[in-house]
């Protein structure tokens, strides 16, 4: 089995490894910030990073910058995020090329979600730059955070940017996928207060608040509610210790639909049965509901639509259009006002060790990124 490492002779693929083996959790970007500060700098390109979304020393910002257009044409944006999700405690990154499949040989997730499309974006700065590509204005937004809710991009403003048009590169599938629509989402929050008594005892005097959660729980349709609509409770944590009536217990779950309406009834059916399981158990409770990011859907079509499909066409592949019932920084884009569509980047089996991306898909999502620099000329 032929192996190569980061010294692999491919420019994209030395490129990919050298980020993937940088350590970079929600939190921690600093590192692979100031490599990619530096090579776009080495471009001669004036990069700005926004304040860091978390304290400490290996805290970052977002990085944004503009190759100015050497011919007319319509602005657009590329976009991707630098984090990846947390690793295995202690399993560092050891990314490898076997046999023309970039996978990690550790425990550590390989990241090529979303440092594939990182890699291929900023490959396609330095062509464009040092080949003297024509090209109109092309900003690149590239974030932190967003494996935690999005973070980086909620930190964001459209000042200073002259896009018209969006396209984001963190979904998985073949190279060549669209994802047109997304849906709203919505996290629940609970905390429930009771009162401490001696299991054995008094528990008389007690009131539970993991009783409460339960029957709260209990009351709740969870699960795939329609076509458009999902819900889920996905953490309860309470009590400490067999003998003691709990005093305390928390639960959160979330809503995702892609109708709002229907994200509305489902999220205050949550809360409805929260406040009367409470009510039956005699206990306080403390409740918080956060809009995590808004739907869109394009799938009507649009002008960044078709600039997508006619790009994928131009490197001989077929466009798919598709629909997510995940979040990511197009969501939140489109909520400031910006037409953002989200592409495929040829990755597959994300957040997990078996991870993995071929070389063919890496040089694909390239080719397709230069296409949509020749797209913006000619619309």
């Amino acid at each position: 089995m032929r192996q190569e490492s980061i010294g692999s002779a491919d420019p994209l693929v030395s490129l990919f490894l050298e980020l993937a083996h940088i350590p970079s959790p929600p939190g921690q970007e600093r590192d692979v910030n100031d490599f990619l500060i530096t090579r776009l700098r080495g471009l001669g390109l004036d990069v700005t990073e926004g304040e860091p979304i978390r304290e400490g020393k290996t805290g970052a910002g977002n990085l944004f910058c503009r190759i100015p257009g050497n011919a007319p044409g319509i602005p657009i944006l590329l976009s991707a995020h630098t984090d990846t999700v947390a690793s295995e405690p202690d399993a560092l990154p050891d990314p490898v090329l076997e046999d023309g499949v970039l996978r990690s040989r550790s425990r550590a997730v390989l990241g090529a979600d979303d440092k594939s499309a990182v890699a291929a974006i900023v490959y396609c700065a330095e062509r464009i730059v040092k080949d003297d590509i024509p090209h109109a204005d092309v900003e690149i937004m590239l974030s932190v955070g967003e494996e935690s809710g999005l973070l980086g991009a909620k930190s964001w403003s459209l000042d200073g940017v002259g896009s018209r048009y969006g396209f984001c590169f963190d979904s998985t599938g073949p190279v060549g996928n669209i994802i047109v629509r997304s849906p709203s989402q919505k996290t629940i929050k609970a905390l429930f207060k009771g009162k401490a008594a001696h299991a054995g005892v008094a528990p008389e005097e007690g009131r539970s608040a993991v009783a409460a959660a339960c029957n709260a729980i209990a009351g709740m349709k969870l699960g795939r509610l329609d076509e458009e609509t999902t819900a889920n409770i996905g953490l309860i944590r309470g009590g400490a210790a067999a003998n003691v009536v709990p005093d305390r217990c928390r639960i959160n779950g979330e809503v995702r639909s892609h109708d709002l309406d229907k994200l509305e009834e489902q999220v205050e059916a949550m809360i409805d049965s929260i406040n009367m399981a409470a009510a039956g158990e005699e206990v306080d409770v403390e409740l918080a509901v956060v809009e995590e990011f808004r739907a869109f859907d394009f799938s009507a079509g649009g002008p960044q639509l078709d600039m997508a499909e006619q790009a994928v066409r131009d490197i001989g592949l077929e466009p798919l259009r598709g629909s997510t019932g995940g979040g990511s920084d197009v969501n939140v884009l489109n909520l400031l006002g910006l037409p953002c569509i989200n592409m495929s980047t040829g990755m597959e089996k994300v957040h997990t060790p078996e991870e993995y991306i071929t070389v063919e898909a890496l040089w694909q999502l390239h080719k397709l990124i230069l296409a949509l620099t020749a797209k913006a000329l000619e619309a």
